[in-house]
């Protein structure tokens, strides 16, 4: 009888912690699809310094784990990942940048992550990046987010 009483111990364990995972996914997508979940339509509130805190490529290729300043003035972008100087004017529609000369970048000679990583946040710019503002752990948190990846910023 013991030996009964420990399975279904163990059947009611598992079976919370299936309940707990799945009600932990819904409760992210049903945040995810929310259309008000600060989404940007101008650059205004993310005037200022900014340092990446967290980033990540889509296809798994690797985390971000170099520091990435931003500075947004008006409507002009300035990132400096370490090597080269990159800029963008930009504005903002439905949610998304929009650059119509592309980024411009200094051409020094930088070590090959560093050149992958400034090749990387042209794409998210060059792609017409998803910008978002909203509440961290470490503050307010601006994200740029495209099918090449995301990176999230928070102020200086």
């Amino acid at each position: 009888m013991r030996l009964r009483a420990k399975w279904v111990a163990v059947a009611a364990a598992v079976l919370l912690v299936l309940v707990g995972a799945l009600y932990a996914v819904r409760l992210t997508l049903v945040t995810a699809s929310d259309d008000g979940a600060g989404w940007l339509d101008s650059l205004e509130p993310v005037q200022g310094q900014w340092v990446s805190s967290a980033g990540f490529a889509y296809d798994g290729s690797t985390p971000w784990t170099v520091p990435v300043t931003l500075d947004v003035e008006g409507d002009l972008l300035r990132f400096d990942v370490g090597c080269n100087r990159m800029s963008a004017t930009v504005t903002v529609k439905d949610r998304r940048l929009r650059s119509e000369h592309g980024v411009a970048t200094t051409r020094m000679a930088c070590p090959p992550e560093v050149t992958a990583h400034e090749a990387w946040l042209t794409a998210l710019v060059s792609d017409r990046a998803q910008v978002q503002l909203k509440g961290s752990t470490e503050g307010d948190m601006f994200s740029l987010n495209t099918d090449a990846g995301w990176i999230g910023f928070i102020r200086r």
